[in-house]
């Protein structure tokens, strides 16, 4: 038994240098490297620029081709979308931001770009997002009775305040939207993906066609967060750091 005992001790007594070995450095070693912890989640920053992709799509009006067949016509757009989000009382984010790109559906020839300022408000977690938002959709130019040059049928237009035949503006495109965002932490910046589902308001003209109305639109978004001011939270930690190992 006496050997048994001796035989456990020493092997206790060769495993405890591996152990100590194996053990994970702490949050304020890794800040003194300069370094993040990723098993710590923190609370948003206070400041950030988010720089994305943003596409917006949704379904508008038909028309029938010299072929005899029917096209329905789409809305759909690729934009590069930059956003300064703020955060107060620690977890309700407010985001104002600026998207401008390209429509990449069947009606591009009658409006080939766009603009779209918006403002979201809402929870923003260290994962979760949640956010309700009103955005204002300019497509330019403006072309009525575009086609796509191939034959195809008139495309439709939105015209927002564009001046219309008899002197008044048209309506401006206006978006209210849902918002459902994740955000995953890597290193010193953050990847987000959002979902929105909202409706559009228009004023529309197509062929015989002139009404304003509401259609269902999906907006998918993909980002990259860079912090405001992280160099000096860092340096801040590194500091603390410091004076913790003295």
């Amino acid at each position: 038994m006496r050997r048994v005992l001796i035989a456990a001790l020493a092997l206790a007594q060769l495993a405890a240098p591996q152990v100590a070995a194996a053990r994970r450095p702490t949050t304020a070693e890794l800040a003194e490297d300069g370094l993040s912890d990723p098993r710590k989640r923190e609370p948003p920053p206070r400041h950030r620029l988010r720089l994305g992709l943003l596409s917006d799509a949704l379904r508008t009006t038909a028309a029938l081709g010299r072929d005899g067949k029917t096209t329905r016509f789409y809305y759909a757009t690729l934009m590069l979308d930059l956003a300064y989000q703020a955060q107060v009382f620690k977890y309700v984010m407010i985001r104002p931001s600026l998207a401008i790109g390209g429509n990449v559906a069947n009606s591009r020839n009658a409006m080939p770009a766009a603009i779209q300022p918006s403002l979201f408000v809402g929870y923003q977690g260290a994962l979760l997002g949640v956010a309700v938002g009103y955005s204002v959709l300019v497509p330019f130019p403006r072309v009525i009775g575009a086609t796509n040059g191939h034959g195809g049928p008139t495309q439709p237009v939105f015209l927002g305040i564009t001046p219309l035949e008899n002197g008044k503006k048209g309506t401006p495109s206006q978006a209210i939207a849902a918002e459902v965002s994740l955000t995953t932490r890597v290193d010193r910046g953050a990847l987000n993906f959002a979902a929105r589902v909202g409706g559009l308001h228009y004023h529309l003209k197509h062929l015989n066609i002139e009404d304003k109305r509401w259609s269902f639109m999906v907006t998918l978004s993909a980002s990259w967060f860079f912090v405001l001011g992280g160099r000096r939270k860092r340096d801040r930690a590194e500091a603390r750091a410091r004076e913790q190992g003295r």
